[in-house]
């Protein structure tokens, strides 16, 4: 059995999105009903509703998954 993370689950989709748009809904689609600790919650959907471009949103996702899941120096 593979457990896979949370934010991990939904990069790929984020990363195939085909505009800023589309890739910002699944992103705050799947973090609003994901069970992240409120408090990440909150500040990583404030920081991608500011978000306007699609390479911002992607490095944001990036970032996110090295940041949350541990894996950052």
């Amino acid at each position: 059995m593979v457990i896979q993370s949370t934010l991990a689950s939904i990069a790929k989709d984020v990363f195939v999105a085909p505009d800023a748009s589309t890739a910002k809904q699944i992103f705050v689609d799947f973090v609003s009903g994901s069970r992240i600790k409120e408090s990440d919650k909150v500040k990583m959907l404030a920081e991608v509703s500011k978000m306007s471009s699609l390479l911002q949103i992607h490095r944001y996702t990036a970032n996110a998954l090295l940041k949350y899941e541990g894996l950052g120096l």
